[in-house]
């Protein structure tokens, strides 16, 4: 039942799209954030500690500690009359910690407050008050409903740190029917990040940790999964999506995501090809990309591109909104309304694909199919959709045919990637020989696995070991005349083959 009114709620809010905020309200006492949806929105903090990595805070090599993870979980919650409402103080305030404790960072811990980052810097200090008074959406400590509620998991962006830069949305889309989870972006052994491989591995890593903590809780589905990136958390999302199955959508914002470059395609786990999941792109039209971009080569992923325009970088995240916002130098310029206007567009566009995708929900499927202009006659955005196109098997899915007696069948499949994928690892004789080892010899699937024997003597003819491999099988099997011919011919051709030779002479003696 909450499903199906979760799908009309998404679908009536679109006539909306282009409603502008009253100019009447005061920015002092209105909420901060999008409009609500159908749920309350509960919050909580979960604090835990990943043991299985340590971290110097930079003081002293010498000195491990466990890594600290702030899991910030927003979800659809019981409604109660007598919950008051969070102040957006209480994020600023809870932002102060996101840095690790003092006994890892030593003096450094009372220098990263919240307070010295651009968007109070931005303000003036009654403006910066008056923000920190206005009550948000979440609840602190809400009960949450029953659930399970599909589980969107958020990765922050380089000078964005703060889980705050996605508060509103995370309420937005809580509100909404999903569980939403992040964690600060925190360097590897540095609250500093470093932009490199190492550094994109650890915020991966993080948003895994992340991942736990949430499907620990009761209402948080096991299944449905979507992960969300803005600036190099969408590099981390991405890889998390590439690496992981188990991600059901993938939304990037403002993110040099795209470009086919850079510590991303470092990443040991960066492959086009294995992105399978569908993704919603979200930038302005003057972002670089350099063809061909991910966009063209991803091409078993279903991929939409909404293209913005009058967007900043900062007008992706959830500072939008503050429309006092003042200039941060080497930031951004002052909040106007045009990009308060594009930031609630792509929020909807995103609570619509994740609908689509989380959730199955057919008529955000089809509102995806329509002109952004269509839905909002004033709208400058422009949404390109591409299919995603058969994906080749992988191999995990051809070791399940082969146990399960399906061999023939899932060798003809790789057989045919010979011209389309040259490089796929079904291909590589290498790969083959390790999988007939592991099935044969380990684990004693002889005759479901003479299949791939003789495959990879057929992909690789001149390869002696192949063919002595062909033969072993066949003696397996109990099938001695072909075993002995395939080590006659061995015999015939390589003379000095003293093992061929031994194998024959024993072949013909049983």
């Amino acid at each position: 039942m909450l499903k199906a009114t979760f799908y009309v709620t998404l679908f009536l809010v679109w006539p909306v799209l282009g409603e502008a905020r009253s100019q009447t309200e005061s920015a002092a006492s209105s909420p901060h954030g999008l409009e609500p949806g159908e749920f309350s929105v509960g919050f909580r903090l979960i604090e835990e500690l990943d043991y299985s990595r340590a971290v110097t805070g930079g003081t002293s090599r010498s000195k491990a500690h466990p890594r600290p993870i702030r899991t910030y979980l927003w979800y659809p919650a019981t409604p109660s009359k007598d919950a008051q409402p969070m102040r957006f103080g209480r994020y600023a305030a809870l932002a102060d910690e996101d840095v690790w404790p003092a006994e890892i960072l030593g003096v450094l811990r009372e220098k990263l407050q919240y307070s010295r980052r651009p968007l109070a810097r931005s303000l003036d200090p009654e403006r910066l008050e008056a923000l920190l008074q206005r009550p948000v959406v979440a609840i602190e400590d809400a009960e949450a409903l029953e659930g399970p509620f599909p589980l969107i998991v958020i990765g922050q962006g380089l000078y964005y740190e703060s889980p705050v830069a996605f508060a509103a949305l995370s309420e937005y889309m809580a509100g909404r029917g999903f569980a939403v989870a992040t964690s600060p972006l925190v360097g590897t052994d540095s609250p500093i990040v470093r932009i490199d491989v190492q550094g994109l591995e650890t915020q991966v890593r993080d948003l895994e940790f992340v991942i736990g903590q949430a499907r620990r809780l009761s209402f948080v589905s096991q299944d449905e999964l979507g992960v969300f990136g803005f600036d190099m958390g969408a590099h981390a999302a991405l890889i998390l999506a590439m690496r992981n199955p188990d991600v059901d959508a993938f939304v990037s914002v403002s993110s040099g995501v795209a470009d086919s470059h850079g510590f991303l395609v470092a990443s040991p786990h960066y492959d086009p090809l294995a992105l399978r999941t569908p993704w919603l792109h979200c930038a302005h039209v003057e972002w670089p990309t350099q063809p061909p971009t991910l966009f063209d080569t991803a091409l078993h992923s279903e991929r939409y591109l909404l293209s913005t325009e009058g967007m900043g970088h900062v007008d992706f995240t959830s500072y939008a909104l503050v429309e006092e916002r003042g200039p941060a130098h080497g930031y951004w310029a002052a909040a106007h309304p045009e990009g308060v206007e594009g930031h609630k567009t792509v929020s909807r566009y995103i609570a619509t694909f994740l609908a689509a995708f989380l959730a199955q929900d057919s008529a955000s499927r089809e509102l995806l199919s329509h002109d952004p202009k269509e839905l909002v006659p004033a709208s400058t955005m422009t949404l390109e959709h591409r299919p995603a196109t058969p994906a080749p098997i992988t191999y995990e899915e051809f070791v399940q045919a082969v146990l399960a007696g399906r061999a023939d069948r899932a060798i003809d499949e790789v057989r045919g990637l010979r011209e389309t994928y040259p490089d796929h690892i079904l291909l590589d004789e290498q790969y083959l020989r390790r999988l007939v080892l592991s099935l044969s010899n380990t684990w004693g699937f002889t005759e479901e696995v003479m299949p791939v024997i003789r495959f990879r003597a057929e992909l690789y003819p001149s390869s002696v070991d192949a063919r002595r491999m062909l033969a072993e099988g066949h003696i397996r099997v109990g099938d001695y005349p072909v075993a002995i011919e395939v080590y006659s011919r061995l015999v015939e051709q390589n003379p000095d083959d003293s093992y061929s030779k031994s194998r024959l002479e024993w072949l013909r003696s049983q």
